[in-house]
C-alpha cells in the first residue's frame, strides 16, 4: 500500500460508484448551503461587533464587505426560492464568489483564528457537499493561490495605488492588515487550508461512496422481478456485477442442500457488455473446488511470482490470517485467472452459493471491495431466494390446479360419458 492510498481513494471511490444527484436533491443541498451562508454572515457581523481586533477598529472596508456578503447570501437564497432549478453555471458562479469572499476579508482581519477562518471552512464544506474529493481539494488550492496573489499585490505596491485613488475620490483608505500577509503567517494559513481541504474531501468522498453503494444495491434489488423468473433475475444481477467491476467473467456456483447437486451459472463479457447466462451442472470432482468450506467467506486473490497474494474475510467481515490457500490452486486448475474476487451467498436454508469474479479491472482496496460484496450478498441474496420461493409456489399451485381439474374431469365429465 502506497503512503497516499489511505488519502486518495481508488477508482471505485472516485468515479465508478458515484451516484448522481437528482434535481430535487441538488435544490435541497443549495438551500441548505444558502441558509448556512446567511447564518455565517450574520454571525460574522456579531463577532466583529462584540470582539474588535486587538482593541482597534477594523477597516471600514471590511464592514462594507461583510454587508455585501450578507446581501449576496440573501440574494442567493431568494433566487433559489424563485428559480425552478439550480443550474450548473449558477452553482459555479456562487461557489466562485464564496471562494473570493474569505480571501478579500483576510486582508483586513486575522485569517488563522477567530470567526473569519469559518469562511474558508464554509467554502470547502460547500464543495464537499456539492461535488467530491478533487473539487474540494481544488477549492482549497485556489483559495491558497488567491491568498498568495493577494500577498504579491500588496507587496508590489498595489495597495498604495488604490489608497491614492481612494483619497482622490474622498473615500477612506484600505488599512490592510499587513501582519497577516507576512510570508510565514501566509505559509501556515496555506498549510491549514490544504490539510483541512484534504480531510473534508476524504470524509465527503467516503460518505458519497457509501451513498453510491446503497444506490447500486437498490438498483440491483429493483431488477429482481418475479415476472423475469429465477434465470432472468440471476442474469440481471450477475450482469450488473460484471459491468460494475469490468470483470472478464463471472461465475455463480449454487448447491441445493437436498439434492447436493451443484449448478454453475456463468456470464462472460462481450463487446456489447454482459453476454447471455449459461447454466451447466458441475462435475462431481469439481464441486468442492467451487464451493469450498468456510471460514473463507469473502476472498481476494492476485497471482504473483510466489503464488497468490490474498485477502480473506470471515462471515463477520474480520480479516483472517494464515489461511491455507490450497483451494486457490485447485480453482486455478479449472479457471484461468490472474485476479479473482469471490463472496458467499446464502439463500434461506435450502441453497448455498458462491460468486466468482475473474480478472476484474476496476478494483479499489481489496478490504473495502470485499466488505461491499458481503453487504451486497446479504441484501441481494434474500431477494433472489424470494423469487425462487414464488416460482416454487406457482409450480405447486399449478400442480394442485391440474390435479383438481383431473379429479373434476374424472368424477364429472368422464363418469357422465361412461353412463351415456
Amino acid at each position: 500500500m502506497t503512503p497516499l492510498s489511505w488519502i486518495v481513494p481508488r477508482y471505485r471511490n472516485l468515479w465508478r460508484f458515484r451516484a448522481p444527484l437528482s434535481s430535487g436533491e441538488i435544490r435541497r443541498t443549495e438551500r441548505w448551503l444558502a441558509t448556512a451562508r446567511l447564518a455565517l454572515s450574520i454571525a460574522a457581523v456579531f463577532a466583529v461587533w462584540w470582539e474588535p481586533a486587538s482593541g482597534t477598529a477594523y477597516s471600514p472596508w471590511m464592514y462594507m464587505l461583510l454587508f455585501i456578503y450578507f446581501v449576496h447570501g440573501f440574494a442567493v437564497m431568494l433566487l433559489l426560492r424563485i428559480r425552478p432549478q439550480s443550474t450548473r453555471n449558477f452553482r459555479l458562479v456562487v461557489h466562485s464568489v464564496d471562494i473570493a469572499w474569505p480571501v478579500l476579508i483576510s486582508m483586513f482581519t486575522t485569517a488563522q483564528r477567530g470567526p473569519f477562518f469559518l469562511f474558508f471552512i464554509f467554502v470547502m464544506v460547500a464543495a464537499a457537499y456539492r461535488w467530491g474529493l478533487w473539487e474540494t481539494v481544488g477549492t482549497a488550492a485556489i483559495a491558497v493561490a488567491l491568498l498568495w496573489a493577494e500577498f504579491l499585490a500588496v507587496h508590489v505596491g498595489l495597495e498604495r495605488v488604490v489608497d491614492a485613488w481612494l483619497r482622490v475620490v474622498h473615500l477612506p483608505p484600505l488599512n490592510v492588515n499587513r501582519g497577516e500577509l507576512e510570508p510565514q503567517r501566509l505559509f501556515m494559513s496555506s498549510v491549514y487550508l490544504m490539510v483541512l481541504g484534504w480531510l473534508l474531501a476524504y470524509m465527503a468522498e467516503n460518505q458519497k461512496k457509501v451513498r453510491a453503494e446503497r444506490a447500486v444495491i437498490t438498483r440491483v434489488l429493483s431488477s429482481t422481478r418475479v415476472e423475469a423468473g429465477l434465470t432472468g433475475t440471476i442474469q440481471q444481477i450477475l450482469g450488473e456485477v460484471l459491468s460494475i467491476y469490468g470483470a472478464r467473467r463471472v461465475v455463480s456456483a449454487t448447491q441445493e442442500k437436498n439434492s447436493y447437486r451443484v449448478f454453475l451459472a456463468e456470464v462472460n463479457r462481450s463487446t456489447e457488455g454482459a453476454g447471455a447466462l449459461r447454466w451447466r451442472e458441475a462435475l462431481p470432482e469439481t464441486e468442492t473446488k467451487y464451493l469450498f468450506e468456510p471460514p473463507a467467506d469473502a476472498i481476494y486473490a492476485a497471482r504473483n511470482r510466489k503464488g497468490f497474494q490474498t485477502v480473506v474475510l470471515d462471515r463477520a467481515g474480520d480479516r483472517l490470517r494464515d489461511v491455507d490457500t490450497g483451494f486457490l490452486d485447485a480453482l486455478a486448475g479449472l479457471e484461468k485467472f490472474d485476479t479473482m474476487v469471490s463472496v458467499a451467498f446464502i439463500f434461506g436454508g435450502e441453497w448455498s452459493s458462491r460468486v466468482f469474479l475473474f480478472d476484474p479491472e476496476m478494483m479499489g482496496e481489496p478490504d473495502e471491495e470485499l466488505h461491499f460484496l458481503q453487504e451486497f450478498g446479504q441484501q441481494v441474496g434474500p431477494a433472489i431466494y424470494n423469487v425462487y420461493l414464488v416460482r416454487r409456489l406457482r409450480e405447486r399451485g399449478g400442480a394442485l390446479e391440474r390435479a383438481r381439474f383431473a379429479r373434476e374431469l374424472h368424477d364429472g365429465a368422464i363418469q357422465s360419458l361412461i353412463a351415456v
